[in-house]
């Protein structure tokens, strides 16, 4: 499958714009297509509670990252759609999660699986398996971009943005897996805290803040000191080019329980390993090193349980064969959407920090001989 890759450059509103315009079918082809839209996201927010979550998430947006809501709304103005349901498919992870748990019936909309291998003399990678509803992988594409400096409403302004990132149709940057030009890698793994919040920054935006991040302990302070937090937890695994003694880490968050504004953040570093010791760390869609209570979907316990059945990874292709593996017909690590596992994994994306390069599959990583691309990183 051919890679939809656009080139822009431009302020925020601009680069919106170019990607709603170039993408102008895939977005909209995606909102008719993707049936949790349809189904679950309109109705609720045709319903009283769900117009009052919408306000209160696009109240904040807006007061948080101006920035980034030119961004959505140059998108919805170039790729011809409304804005409201752009902005709604922004807050998609949240209200799935809000309307699941009434139900005690938490299964996975979405979901990923990323794996780290870090060894002294090589290989050291982050790999990430992208998994989403089978339309981002019909529809999705990947923007390099160059954003503007940016004057927010105080006077105090923004640096040049420069990034690279796989997007689903009509959202923003940073969702998936993306690189920067200060030589952070980043994915991202959804997780399921209990603490969802209405009136928080929707998990989306901040994954786009982060792609401004220039070291791990920015990306943290992005995360603690984002004016409210986060209404959804994740996890952000970022390895860099340069720096931090060959370390990577794990970030994981969530929104503070109770009425107090604010995020958790636990950070996990994986070091570098001596040949003939535990060079690999595996994470899913649940939270790891944050102590919170969660949502545990089946999907994560069971590619968590064949990770455990398989030998540890050594080599660039131990990793490929577990992002690939098939063994498990109901869950497989590498999704196909089975019969109890509607998700498929529409890309694999290997960041080789030796090599200095992002490869990215499009079929399975474990027999597809070559990548489809090839990005050369750079810091």
């Amino acid at each position: 499958m051919a890679l939809r890759i656009l080139h822009v450059s431009g302020t925020h509103r601009e680069i919106g714009l170019q990607v709603g315009r170039t993408f102008r079918r895939q977005i909209q082809d995606f909102l008719q297509k993707y049936d949790k839209f349809r189904t679950l996201l309109l109705p609720f927010l045709d319903s009283t509670e769900g117009r009052k979550v919408y306000e209160g998430y696009l109240k904040v947006a807006q007061s948080v990252y101006p920035q980034y809501m030119e961004e959505v709304q140059g998108t919805a103005e170039g790729a011809e759609v409304s804005f409201e349901h752009l902005f709604l498919l922004h807050c998609r992870p949240e209200i799935l999660l809000m309307l699941k748990s009434k139900q005690e019936n938490v299964d996975e909309t979405s979901g990923c699986t990323s794996a780290f291998l870090n060894f002294c003399n090589g290989p050291r990678l982050l790999a990430h398996n992208e998994d989403a509803d089978a339309n981002v992988q019909k529809l999705g594409y990947i923007v390099v971009a160059n954003v503007k400096p940016y004057q927010l409403p105080n006077g105090d302004v923004l640096p040049e943005e420069n990034f690279t990132s796989f997007c689903y149709p009509g959202i923003l940057p940073g969702v998936a897996y993306a690189y920067n030009s200060h030589g952070v890698c980043f994915s991202t793994n959804a997780q399921l805290a209990k603490s969802l919040k209405s009136d928080r920054i929707v998990r989306h935006f901040m994954n786009r803040a982060l792609l401004t991040a220039s070291s791990v302990e920015h990306a943290v302070d992005i995360l603690k000191n984002t004016p409210v937090g986060v209404a959804l937890g994740f996890c952000s695994n970022l390895a860099t080019l340069h720096g931090d003694r060959g370390r990577m880490y794990s970030i994981e968050c969530a929104p503070t329980e109770g009425e107090s504004s604010g995020t958790l953040v636990s950070v996990r570093g994986i070091e570098q390993a001596e040949k003939g010791s535990v060079g690999h760390y595996y994470h899913y869609n649940m939270y790891d090193h944050l102590d919170i209570p969660q949502w545990r979907t089946p999907s994560s316990q069971h590619r968590k349980a064949r990770a455990d059945e398989m030998e540890a990874a050594k080599t660039v292709q131990d990793v490929l064969n577990f992002l690939g593996d098939t063994k498990d017909p109901d869950y497989p690590v590498y999704r196909t959407g089975t019969m109890k596992d509607l998700v498929i994994t529409a890309t694999t994306a290997v960041f080789d920090l030796e090599a200095g390069e992002l490869e990215i599959y499009t079929g399975n990583p474990k027999t597809q001989p070559e990548p489809d691309c090839v990005f050369h990183l750079c810091a």
